[in-house]
């Protein structure tokens, strides 16, 4: 009889300790720093050879306004809206090989002094407009289904710090 409750007491104990620890896992997911990037495709299907137009929003929920660095936010034929951003994750039609190869080349034109400072103010966001194209590629932009992580660099919080902030994937098909 004792070795039944016993037995009893010991499921009930594993799920009760099975509960907290799915718990404090989901907890540690949450975000820490309310600085949220976002990406978006226009289209989720793209005709082979077009653009791939990506919008990338970052929203600032600090008390403070913090500044992206950058050249552009939409696209130059010398690729300043790609300063500070990257497409880290890129896959194919579910394979486990990330197929991210070269970033884009700026050609910084003589005429550009340098970066400016993008201020997003507390509770407010700044769009990034760029063409995922200028990422090359192992093989190609070729015909399938993708999924797409973009990473921000050098959100400047203040003297002291900055951010590198990672979207939530992006999925679109070529065809």
């Amino acid at each position: 009889m004792y070795k039944r409750y016993a037995f009893i007491f010991l499921v009930l104990a594993f799920a009760v300790g099975l509960i907290v620890v799915v718990s404090e896992v989901e907890g540690k997911q949450k975000r820490q720093i309310p600085v949220v990037a976002s990406v978006e495709v226009k289209q989720d299907i793209v005709k082979t050879g077009d653009s791939i137009p990506l919008t990338i929003t970052v929203s600032n929920g600090l008390s403070s306004s913090i500044y992206h660095s950058t050249f552009s936010l939409t696209p130059n034929d010398w690729n300043g809206e790609t300063c500070n951003v990257s497409l880290v994750d890129i896959y194919r039609d579910d394979k486990a090989d990330n197929l991210y190869l070269v970033r884009p080349k700026m050609d910084v034109p003589m005429t550009v002094s340098g970066m400016g400072g993008r201020e997003i103010k507390p509770g407010g966001k700044i769009e990034i407009q760029t063409d995922a194209r200028k990422w090359k590629l192992w093989g190609g932009w070729l015909p399938g289904r993708y999924r797409v992580t973009v990473e921000i660099h050098n959100l400047k919080v203040d003297e002291y710090s900055t951010l590198s902030i990672l979207t939530d994937p992006v999925e679109f098909e070529i065809k």
